[in-house]
């Protein structure tokens, strides 16, 4: 071992020039496949080349990449003009990438293309196979990591939108060596559950191996034979996979699938009002046209004067006629007079009978059908606006049943995990007669860390000591 010491910035610039210093390392050309591709919003490139036995970071920056014929994509096979080097502040090994040409499609390109092709030919990729996705939904399933970052997002988004919905979370496993298989675990594990009215399906984005386990064929049948509406939701927006072809839709982010997922609750309640506002104004107006129209009816002169609208018309016609028959007996012989006078009783006759009982039967009888059509058309109005209310209000009554009882599980839940956040507080330790030792603001979590002299600062319940360590004895 040496006599003198070095820090790590002077290791990683001695080891940065050995390498960059290596004639043969300045100017190489590497054939690789492209994998966690992504570009910069500076317009720098970064990528890792790998084969099948190892891998190495690469850096394009911006110069270089503005000339490129192509746009690189994860999968894609390259041959990279570059140079080897060391980036000393994270002592991290990499390629500086100055040009590059396209060599063919990567082994995961091709089987990603391959079963790509099989799927959409056996028609589950079809738009007449996708449910619909359920417009209040209850219980919202999400098959994702535990631990992972997208789990939080959607419960924080689902619960901003509407605290009345519940998150159903199916753990598995979304990255490595069986996930697939836990994924479909997961999603038939829902469908047998029952409770979940939509499932989310997804991760955070990664490199095409991270993906991988939403392009498996098991998975993409698991999301097809789903009884419950599926929404993709695996990587970000750019990242596409084959369960995003399958889902009965796909979104871009983990947190536009709880958007897409679960409704705004005020925006559904203002929507009810609206409706509830027009229908009150349709049933008012069409209220305000039956009784102008009786009023119309009512003031016309077929039931205000039947006598001068049905009875004075006809009569004037049996008096021309009258008349007629009078002239023409006499300008006629005896016996044409005779006929013609007794046609003239008759029709006085006649004229009596149109003034009295048979033209007021049928005038009685005209007055009362319309009375009765339009006393039938209000009442059938009437009522029906009486069941359009009742429908309203039953419905109303319905949704802030389902509301409160909602709210109060949500608060239920909330108050348990407030006792548990507050038995594990540190706080409560020292309550119970226990004693905290800090360094320098940092709690001391083991002997190893301390020596003779050092100066520490004793929390304890209701108050802090100073001390100095006199001697200890780790074991």
């Amino acid at each position: 071992m040496g006599e003198w010491t070095i820090s790590v910035s002077q290791l990683n610039e001695y080891v940065r020039k050995l390498i960059s210093g290596d004639p043969m390392l300045r100017k190489i050309r590497v054939r690789g496949e492209i994998s966690g591709f992504k570009k910069h919003i500076s317009g720098h490139l970064y990528f890792t080349l790998k084969d099948e036995g190892a891998r190495v970071q690469c850096v394009m920056f911006k110069q270089s990449a503005m000339y490129l014929n192509f746009q690189p994509r994860d999968g894609m096979r390259v041959v990279a003009d570059c140079s080897a080097s060391l980036y000393a502040q994270s002592g991290t090994y990499q390629l500086y990438v100055d040009g590059m040409t396209q060599e063919g499609a990567g082994e995961l390109f091709l089987r990603f293309e391959a079963l790509k092709q099989k799927l959409s030919a056996e028609g589950l990729f079809d738009p007449s196979v996708k449910k619909p996705i359920p417009m209040l939904p209850k219980v919202v399933g999400v098959v994702t990591s535990r631990t992972g970052a997208v789990l939080r997002d959607i419960v924080r988004v689902a619960g901003r939108r509407n605290p009345d919905v519940s998150i159903l979370l199916a753990a598995a496993s979304v990255q490595g060596s069986g996930a697939a298989e836990e994924i479909v675990s997961a999603l038939d594990r829902l469908n047998k559950d029952g409770r979940a009215d939509v499932i989310l399906c997804g991760r955070g984005g990664g490199s095409i191996e991270d993906l991988w386990p939403f392009n498996e064929e098991i998975v993409a049948r698991a999301i097809a034979r789903s009884r419950i509406p599926v929404i993709s939701c695996v990587g970000h927006e750019t990242d596409f996979t084959i369960a995003d072809f399958v889902a009965d839709l796909r979104a871009p982010t983990p947190s536009a699938a709880a958007e897409l997922a679960v409704p705004v609750k005020e925006e559904l309640l203002a929507d009810i009002d609206m409706l509830a506002a027009r229908m009150t104004r349709s049933l008012m107006g069409r209220q305000e046209l039956y009784r102008a129209k009786l009023m119309r009816l009512t003031a016309s002169q077929t039931l205000t004067a039947p006598k001068k609208a049905l009875i004075e018309p006809r009569a004037q016609d049996v008096i021309q006629l009258t008349e007629r028959l009078t002239r023409a007996a006499q300008s006629g012989q005896e016996k044409r007079r005779m006929t013609l006078r007794r046609g003239a009783v008759r029709l006085a006759g006649m004229r009596h009978m149109v003034l009295t009982d048979a033209r007021r039967q049928k005038t009685d009888a005209l007055q009362m059908r319309m009375r009765r059509a339009l006393e039938t058309q209000l009442t059938a109005g009437m009522q029906e606006q009486v069941r359009r209310r009742q429908a309203l209000t039953d419905l109303t009554g319905r949704m802030e049943r389902g509301m409160n009882q909602q709210m109060k599980d949500m608060r239920a839940r909330a108050e348990m995990l407030t006792r548990a956040l507050t038995e594990l507080n540190p706080s409560a330790v020292l309550e119970r007669g226990y004693a905290a030792v800090y360094m320098d603001g940092k709690a001391v979590s083991d002997s190893a860390s301390l020596e003779p002299g050092m100066q520490v600062d004793i929390r304890m319940r209701d108050g802090q000591a100073a001390a100095r360590i006199l001697d200890k004895d780790a074991q």
